[in-house]
C-alpha cells in the first residue's frame, strides 16, 4: 500500500450542541498538496486544528505516518503550522526566529547556525537575516514564516489561509513559490481556503466541505468537471444548476423535465426512478451562443449583463424560471451577445453532469479515500 502522511478516520468534533466536524475521513498519500475548500463555517479550519492537536477530537482517530496521534500534543505530531498573519516574533531578527524551532528541539548551536544559513539561502532571504519583521514587505514576511515552519523538516505543513492578507498580484507569485517549495521538499501541505482559485491552482487534491462533512474530494479537474452533488455544483464558480424531475432513461441518457423545458443528461448505472427529483449542472464554458446540430439541449434566454472575469467574458442570461444562466467566452473572441439581446443557447448532451440523488448526502468514508498520485 502507498505510504500515507495523514489519515483521518471518521473524526468528530462538537462544541456542546454545535457540530463542527462530523464523520470526516481522509487519506493523504506522501508528498501531496491537499486543499480544504468550503464556505465559512463548513468545518475546514476545525478539521485543520484537529490535525494540529489544537482541538481534541471527540470520536475517530488521526494517524500521521501510520501512527495514531489523536492523544498527542501538537509538538509531538511531526507537523508545522503557518497562519494567515504569519505570527512572526516582532522582537527577533529573521535569522533568530527562523532557527527558533530548532532551538526548541535543543539542537546543537552549530547545527542550528548551519541549517538557518541553508534555509535563508533557499528562500532567498539571507540578505534579511539581521532585520526584524516590521521592516519587511508582505511577501518577505511570508517567506520568513514558511522558512521557520519548514526548517524542522516536519512530515506535514498545515496552512490556514496563509496568503489571504496579500494583494492579488503578490498572491499569484507566492502561490507559485509555495507549490515549488512543496514539490522540492516532498512534504505534504494541508491548506485551508475559501478561495477557489487558490484551491484549483495549488491542490493535487481538493476536498470540498459543507456543514461539517466532506461533500466531495478529488483532483481539481474532477471537482470542476464532475461535481458530485448539487451543493458542489452550486458552490464551484462557473456551473449552471438545474433542478427537475426524472423522466425516461435509455442507453445511458436521462430525460429531465424542468421549469425551463426538457433536457437530456448522461447517467451511469441504473437511471433514477421516473418522477423522482434530480439535479444536473452544465459548465458556463460549455454553453454555446450559436448552437449547432450537436447541441441537443436548447434554452431561450435574455442577456441581462456582460462582464469580464480576467480573460473571460461572462454573460448573465435570464432563464424562463427566473434563474441566471452563465455563459463564458474568451475575451479575445468577438462578442456575439450584448445586454438586452434575446437568444437561444445550447449545449451537448455529454456536457451535462447528473448529481447524486437527493438523500445520498455526503459520500461514505469508503468512497472518499484519496488515491495516490501516479
Amino acid at each position: 500500500m502507498t505510504e500515507l502522511d495523514l489519515e483521518l478516520r471518521r473524526i468528530r468534533k462538537r462544541y456542546d450542541a454545535f457540530v463542527a466536524v462530523e464523520d470526516v475521513s481522509l487519506q493523504v498519500p506522501r508528498g501531496q498538496f491537499v486543499c480544504l475548500l468550503g464556505p465559512s463555517g463548513c468545518g475546514k479550519t476545525t478539521t485543520l486544528r484537529c490535525i494540529a492537536g489544537l482541538e481534541q477530537i471527540d470520536l475517530g482517530d488521526i494517524l500521521i505516518g501510520g501512527a495514531s496521534v489523536a492523544r498527542l500534543p501538537p509538538w509531538k505530531r511531526d507537523i508545522a503550522m503557518m497562519f494567515q498573519d504569519f505570527a512572526l516574533f516582532p522582537h527577533m531578527t529573521i535569522a533568530k526566529q527562523v532557527g527558533f524551532g530548532l532551538e526548541m528541539l535543543k539542537r546543537p548551536k552549530a547545527e542550528i547556525a548551519r541549517r538557518v544559513a541553508e534555509v535563508l539561502k533557499t528562500f532567498e532571504i539571507d540578505h534579511l537575516a539581521a532585520r526584524k519583521p516590521g521592516t519587511l514587505s508582505g511577501g518577505q514576511r511570508q517567506r520568513v514564516a514558511l522558512a521557520r515552519a519548514l526548517i524542522t523538516e516536519p512530515r506535514i505543513l498545515l496552512l490556514d489561509e496563509p496568503i489571504g492578507s496579500l494583494d492579488y498580484s503578490l498572491r499569484e507569485m507566492v502561490m507559485l513559490e509555495l507549490k515549488q517549495v512543496q514539490r522540492r521538499a516532498g512534504i505534504s501541505f494541508i491548506w485551508v481556503t475559501h478561495d477557489q482559485n487558490e484551491a484549483f491552482s495549488l491542490g493535487d487534491q481538493v476536498v470540498v466541505m459543507n456543514r461539517a462533512r466532506i461533500e466531495q474530494q478529488g483532483s481539481p479537474a474532477e471537482i470542476l468537471e464532475r461535481p458530485r452533488t448539487a451543493f458542489v455544483a452550486g458552490f464551484i464558480q462557473g456551473n449552471n444548476l438545474f433542478h427537475g424531475t426524472a423522466m425516461a432513461g435509455r442507453d445511458g441518457i436521462l430525460k429531465v423535465a424542468t421549469a425551463d423545458g426538457e433536457f437530456l443528461v448522461p447517467h451511469e448505472g441504473a437511471p433514477p426512478a421516473a418522477g423522482s427529483a434530480v439535479s444536473f449542472s452544465v459548465r458556463a464554458e460549455r454553453i454555446s451562443e450559436q448552437p449547432s446540430h450537436e447541441h441537443a439541449n436548447r434554452l431561450a434566454v435574455a442577456c441581462e449583463q456582460v462582464e469580464f472575469f480576467g480573460s473571460v467574458r461572462r454573460h448573465f442570461l435570464r432563464r424562463a424560471d427566473g434563474q441566471v444562466l452563465k455563459l463564458d467566452q474568451f475575451g479575445a473572441l468577438p462578442p456575439r451577445l450584448r445586454s438586452g439581446d434575446a437568444a437561444v443557447v445550447g449545449w451537448r448532451v455529454q456536457d451535462g453532469v447528473l448529481h447524486a440523488r437527493p438523500g445520498a448526502g455526503a459520500a461514505t468514508a469508503e468512497a472518499l479515500q484519496l488515491q495516490a498520485a501516479e
